[in-house]
C-alpha cells in the first residue's frame, strides 16, 4: 500500500472511531433525558396519589444539617424537592448532591458527583443528636479510635449498626426494645435526630420504591420517642 493510501486508512480510522463516540454521546443524552422525564412523572403520580406537592428547590437546605451527607464536597444542590403530611407529621423529600475532586499519579483532575435522596420529618420540639448507621469498617476504625458506640440490649443491632448519641440516657430511651425490634426488620437505613429535625438518607435520586417504606419508618421512629422525653424539652405529645 502507497503511503497516500496508509494515511487515508489512518485517518477513515480515526474518524470512524470519532463518528462512533459521538454516536454513543448522543445515544447517552437521549437515554438520560428520556430516563429523567419517565422519572419526572412517576414522581408526580406518586404525589397525586398521596396529596404531596412540589416545592421550590431551597438552596438553604444543602448547609442547614451538619451530619452525613452534608457539609462536605463542593458545588453543594439540591433538586426534587417535595413535601407532604403521613398520619400527623409533616415531611419533605429532595435530592442532594455535592461534587468532590481528585487528582491520579498522572497529574490528571477528575471531579465525581455523590448524590442522595434525603426525607425529612419536623420535630415538635428539639432533642439531643442521635445518629443510627449501618455498622462498617469506617464505624469500627471510628471506634478503634475512641468515637464510642452507645449499645443497647440487643447482640444483632449492636453487630449490625453504629450508634452516636451527644446525651446517652435520651438515646437509650428512644431506643428501647420495641423501636429496635422495628428497625431490626428494615435494611441497614441511615438515620439521625438533629435538633427539630428527624431525617434519613440513602445515595441515589428519588427512590419511589422505597419511598413509602422510608416515610413510615421516620413516623415509627417520632412516635416511639417517650413521653418523658418529650416534657423534658419542653413538649407535652398528649397537649391539645
Amino acid at each position: 500500500m502507497s503511503s497516500s493510501g496508509a494515511v487515508f486508512g489512518a485517518g477513515f480510522d480515526v474518524a470512524w472511531i470519532l463518528g462512533i463516540g459521538a454516536a454513543l454521546m448522543i445515544l447517552m443524552v437521549v437515554w438520560s433525558t428520556i430516563s429523567h422525564r419517565k422519572h419526572q412523572a412517576a414522581l408526580d403520580a406518586w404525589l397525586t396519589t398521596r396529596g404531596w406537592t412540589r416545592q421550590p428547590d431551597d438552596r438553604s437546605l444543602v448547609s442547614r444539617w451538619r451530619g452525613s451527607p452534608f457539609g462536605t464536597g463542593d458545588n453543594r444542590k439540591v433538586c426534587d424537592t417535595v413535601a407532604g403530611r403521613f398520619q400527623q407529621h409533616e415531611l419533605m423529600s429532595f435530592v442532594y448532591s455535592y461534587e468532590t475532586s481528585s487528582t491520579d499519579s498522572d497529574g490528571k483532575r477528575s471531579t465525581t458527583t455523590h448524590t442522595f435522596h434525603v426525607v425529612t420529618l419536623q420535630l415538635p420540639a428539639f432533642l439531643p443528636d442521635l445518629e443510627v448507621t449501618p455498622e462498617s469498617v469506617g464505624s469500627r476504625l471510628a471506634t478503634a479510635f475512641g468515637k464510642t458506640d452507645l449499645d443497647v440490649e440487643s447482640a444483632e443491632f449492636n453487630k449490625r449498626y453504629a450508634v452516636r448519641a451527644t446525651d446517652l440516657a435520651v438515646g437509650h430511651a428512644i431506643l428501647h426494645p420495641r423501636l429496635v425490634e422495628r428497625l431490626l426488620r428494615e435494611n441497614r437505613v441511615a438515620w439521625r435526630i438533629e435538633g427539630t429535625t428527624l431525617l434519613t438518607w440513602a445515595p441515589g435520586r428519588t427512590d419511589l420504591q422505597r419511598f413509602d417504606a422510608r416515610i413510615a419508618l421516620l413516623a415509627a421512629i417520632a412516635d416511639a420517642v417517650p413521653r418523658h422525653v418529650w416534657l423534658d424539652h419542653g413538649h407535652d405529645p398528649l397537649a391539645r
